[in-house]
């Protein structure tokens, strides 16, 4: 009768720790779940953000081939350095500034 008593305890402790186990791993499969969807919403906006970036290159392409390769590296690079100036001299601004 004890030996059985016994066996009953040990099983039902056995039982406890197994539904413990299968709380913690639902829980796990939640969270890796919420994860999964998270990462899955990134792929979506990147793929977008792809898209929008290949369509703009493309645009670009046809731009230069309208208007010359050559006029439209001058305009960048003229549109580059007058942002180079723009930010060093707010830069200039802002040092002078917090004196």
């Amino acid at each position: 009768m004890n030996k059985l008593k016994s066996l009953v305890k040990n099983l039902t402790i056995q039982c406890v720790r197994l539904k413990e186990e299968v709380l913690k791993l639902r829980k796990e499969k939640r969270e890796l779940s919420e994860s999964v969807e998270f990462y899955k919403g990134k792929i979506r906006d990147m793929n977008e953000k792809t898209e929008l970036l290949q369509e703009k290159a493309d645009n670009l392409e046809r731009v230069k081939m309208y208007a010359g390769v050559e006029q439209i590296d001058t305009i960048i690079c003229k549109v580059k350095e007058q942002e180079r100036v723009e930010l060093q001299a707010r830069r200039y601004k802002r040092s002078y500034e917090a004196r």
